[in-house]
């Protein structure tokens, strides 16, 4: 290949969240939404294909799942913290 055909090459590669940024600045919300849908759904996908790496390390190559040790404690003190800060945010406002 030429430096030409890498080139034209690199230019045609995209960037779907510069294509969504620069839909939405421009008011084509239709080709957004699209657009939006794209994204999510790629996100998604990766998400599903990893999984299935995990579940497939798990049943053929015997490594255990990460479990997290929280307990409901820990938890409960995380939601507080939340609830706090959402309090605190409005009072603001």
């Amino acid at each position: 290949m030429s430096e030409v055909d890498l080139a034209v090459e690199q230019e045609v590669e995209a960037n779907p969240t510069l294509d969504l940024v620069n839909s939405l600045g421009v008011g084509d919300f239709s080709n957004a939404e699209t657009l939006f849908k794209d994204i999510l759904a790629s996100k998604v996908q990766d998400t599903l294909d990893a999984e299935k790496v995990a579940v497939a390390d798990q049943i053929f190559n015997g490594i255990e799942p990460e479990e997290l040790d929280i307990d409901d404690s820990e938890i409960d003190a995380m939601l507080d913290a939340e609830v706090e800060e959402e309090e605190i945010s409005t009072e603001i406002e």
